[in-house]
């Protein structure tokens, strides 16, 4: 669950992202928390009720509750009953929960109909955490400047692309958004305002926040004092090179120009491709960070091929570390 929380003033890092490596290096790989047979992609997590929650990418969105961030961990039933009247396949992707006045609300990309395959973000509401969610009749956001969603990166929308990664977001004011990723490259990171309740659009279409060259998606957003920090994955999903990074910005709608700070990476973690993460307030008081990365061999961590590719039977699984602030910096401390 993306979190909307203020804290100290700001104290910006100054770090910039190295090069990535193609497959870990010599740092000593830390254990994952949950690694079921079928893994968990794309953690999306809730604190609620002394538990943590992750939902993941896959069939009508995974859910799965752990007792403490390191576990243990179980299934908690899928989340959604379907994926919505206006979409084509219940294949979704990241999807990513939060609790308004309309109950809990379940955010998620799945493929729509009459769109080319291309994906639009739904919106499922629930009176448990754990669902089941029902989804609503029609999406919350679609490309090409359909449901609120301006895609401003030329050339869209495109077949088999759309709009991903959706991530809650609450500011210090309460005012509520949802952000998310335009497919393909460039892509961009753009964010959304939504009613109270966190189930419809109001006010002006989306905002672009950055936009890369490159693969820019899964962001998360946290406010701290008057500086909001975002985090997102960097290069590709599919191999070692993914990362997790963050920016820093005092406007929430304009991050472009800022610098790219490198948080987690292939060499730093001894993981392939640590990516897709998410952050949490845990119940000590401090905060955690969820990612996933790639294992082969049972929880080993893999190695790419020499062409880039990663040996079959690889599955992305769940990690969890501790989140330290030294103000809006964030950094990583012990893995769980």
């Amino acid at each position: 669950m993306r979190f909307g929380w203020v804290s100290g003033a700001a104290i910006l890092g100054l770090a910039v992202v190295p090069a990535v490596p193609s497959q870990p290096a010599a740092a000593v790989a830390p254990a994952p928390v949950y690694a079921p047979l079928g893994g968990v992609a794309d953690p999306g997590v809730v604190r609620t009720g002394g538990d943590f929650y992750v939902f993941a990418t896959g069939s009508d969105a995974p859910v799965y509750r752990g007792d403490q961030a390191a576990g243990p961990w179980s299934p908690a039933g899928p989340a959604l009953t379907g994926a919505g009247a206006w979409a084509t396949s219940n294949a979704v992707w990241a999807p990513d929960a939060v609790q308004t006045s309309a109950g809990w609300v379940l955010y998620y990309s799945a493929p729509a109909l009459g769109m080319n395959g291309q994906r639009c973000i739904g919106v499922a509401t629930a009176s448990s955490v754990a669902g089941p969610y029902t989804p609503n009749s029609s999406p919350l956001i679609c490309p090409g400047g359909e449901n609120g969603a301006v895609d401003t990166v030329p050339g869209r929308p495109v077949v088999a692309a759309g709009v991903i990664d959706p991530s809650p977001f609450q500011d210090s004011d309460g005012h509520r958004f949802v952000l998310y990723k335009t497919q393909q490259t460039p892509s961009s990171l753009r964010m959304l305002r939504l009613n109270d309740a966190g189930t419809d659009w109001i006010g002006n279409p989306s905002g672009e926040l950055i936009r890369n060259s490159g693969i820019i998606e899964n962001p998360a957003m946290v406010q701290q004092g008057s500086t909001f920090v975002l985090f997102a994955s960097r290069f590709g999903f599919d191999n070692c090179s993914y990362a997790t990074v963050y920016h820093t910005s005092t406007d929430k709608w304009n991050f472009a120009g800022t610098v790219e700070h490198s948080l987690l990476t292939s060499a730093s973690t001894g993981l392939c491709g640590p990516g897709g993460a998410d952050v949490t307030p845990s119940l000590d008081g401090g905060w955690r960070i969820f990612l996933h990365a790639w294992v082969c061999s049972g929880t080993t961590p893999c190695v790419q091929r020499a062409d880039g590719s990663l040996p079959a039977g690889s599955r992305r699984v769940l990690y969890a570390a501790v989140l330290n602030w030294s103000g809006a910096t964030p950094s990583v401390g012990a893995f769980l």
